[in-house]
């Protein structure tokens, strides 16, 4: 009776609707570069046709390419990124950004 409970309970942290009842959590998202902002860095992400998703990338944003370390000047329109960010009120502020 006690692991079910557990696995009960497991089971619904890890629910969809977990992400959706605490939105200040972090998000991972994979979509191509359709925009590099460098006066307030940041990049926009196409993650389907019809989103494009603005991310603020900061100096503790973590940015690889091609398994190294890189800057926000080393991305590329039409990179593929995997992007994990945190929200922040309305922004999305990027902890890491891998480009292939």
């Amino acid at each position: 009776m006690k692991r079910s409970i557990f696995l009960l309970s497991a089971l619904l942290a890890l629910a969809p609707g977990a992400l959706v009842a605490h939105p200040s959590r972090t998000l991972s998202f994979v979509g191509k570069i359709v925009a590099i902002h460098y006066q307030h860095p940041g990049i926009g992400v196409r993650v389907d046709p019809k989103t494009v998703l603005e991310v603020t990338v900061t100096p503790n944003t973590s940015i690889q390419r091609a398994g190294g370390f890189a800057t926000l000047a080393s991305l590329r329109l039409g990179d593929r990124v995997e992007v994990l960010a945190a929200r922040s009120g309305k922004m999305l502020v990027a902890q890491s950004i891998s480009a292939h």
